[in-house]
């Protein structure tokens, strides 16, 4: 059980009211935890939420393991292990994918489906990552919502469709990618702000209004201020202009400008 001194001053650590509430709830898993000595694990996690949970969990010294899908996982499932446990394989235990077949091939795009999955009244906390392949989607969700999109799911749009329950041990799982085209820019700095104007063709004024008015998420994080400088491997996600990936520094030009390698969503 997590002491309240300590339980405070973890908490002390975050001012953002959304990740204190993401802390408080982590900290009331981990108590599950150690009191049941049994697994119990989170809900879908994205960057910012995986980042904050593993430096909880380090700093608690409680055993966990880390299921994503894949390389191209954005989304984890955090599993609090014990010790009796630890070499065991779990995960297909609590977690399915579900193969989404569309009755017309080619017309539905990663925006289609997760505007079927928000009607369903399903949130983003339980479900993962989302592929496309083949005219097919395929997402990642708890068993214990099963039966949830069996009954209710034979739509994305107005396109019928027919599911598909795959274990996600199975290769064609692990065949799965993110698609996107890699493009090189010619940029200043590694300010956020030029690196947006350059691959959205905005003026550096409408990517300042677009970033004040909470239009960025640098790996999951709301970020306002406009000169923040990214990383390599920095996933961006910019409303209503789509979603990079940052790649390596190819170089510089004969002006001085940096070559910056960026792999842009499909």
């Amino acid at each position: 059980m997590i002491e309240r001194d300590i339980r405070n001053k973890i908490l002390n650590r975050y001012s953002d009211k959304e990740e204190k509430i993401f802390v408080s709830n982590l900290i009331g898993l981990i108590n599950k935890f150690l009191i049941n000595d049994y697994v119990v694990h989170t809900k879908f996690l994205n960057l910012n939420e995986k980042s904050i949970a593993i430096s909880i969990l380090n700093y608690l010294n409680v055993n966990y393991k880390i299921y994503e899908n894949n390389e191209y996982s954005e989304k984890v499932v955090i599993f609090l292990i014990p010790e009796y446990l630890k070499n065991e394989e779990i995960y297909s235990n609590y977690i399915t994918c579900l193969k989404v077949i569309p009755s017309v091939k080619n017309k539905l795009l990663h925006k289609d489906y997760m505007g079927a999955i928000y009607s369903l009244g399903i949130t983003d906390e339980n479900i993962g990552d989302i592929f496309l392949k083949d005219s097919n989607a395929y997402f990642f969700i708890f068993n214990e919502n099963l039966d949830y999109f069996k009954y209710n799911l034979s739509f994305v749009g107005k396109i019928s469709v027919k599911l598909e329950f795959i274990d996600i041990n199975k290769d064609e799982i692990k065949d799965l990618k993110i698609n996107y085209n890699s493009i090189n820019i010619n940029v200043l700095s590694l300010r956020v702000d030029i690196i947006l104007a350059e691959i959205y063709n905005l003026s550096r004024n409408e990517v300042k209004n677009k970033i004040e008015n909470g239009d960025l998420f640098i790996n999951s994080k709301q970020v306002y201020f406009i000169a923040e400088n990214v990383k390599e491997n920095d996933i961006i996600s910019f409303k209503r202009c789509g979603k990079i990936k940052v790649g390596n520094i190819i170089g510089n030009t004969r002006s001085g400008k940096i070559i910056l390698n960026v792999k842009k969503y499909i």
